[in-house]
């Protein structure tokens, strides 16, 4: 009994540590998307596409390892079969973005 009381005051800490930081990290990672946006204003910046397509690339294969890190790629989410819809089309409009990057580059040469 002392030692189920243990693990969960251990649970409830790692818990409370969790639900303290995700929405602090959360809110960084938005603020950083609404910051790089920003440099989409041609008028003030110049850039190359290519630049671009690396970029989210490289974003991209985060997002899965993140996906990937909280066991949210399985199809078989029982209480979040929306998320698990929401990841895919996330994916899909991830992939059509590349392609269409590519093509312009291709285009451009």
């Amino acid at each position: 009994m002392i030692i189920e009381k243990k693990q969960s005051t251990a649970y409830k800490h790692r818990e409370s540590r969790f639900k303290a930081l995700f929405p602090k990290r959360l809110d960084k990672v938005f603020s950083t998307i609404s910051s790089l946006k920003k440099l989409s204003n041609k008028t003030n910046y110049v850039y190359d596409q290519t630049e671009i397509y690396k970029a989210l690339s490289s974003i991209t294969h985060e997002i899965n390892d993140l996906v990937s890190a909280f066991g949210l790629d399985s199809p078989e989410i029982k209480t979040g079969d929306n998320l698990y819809s929401e990841i895919q089309d996330i994916k899909a409009d991830l992939t059509s973005l590349k392609i269409k990057l590519k093509r312009q580059e291709w285009n451009r040469r």
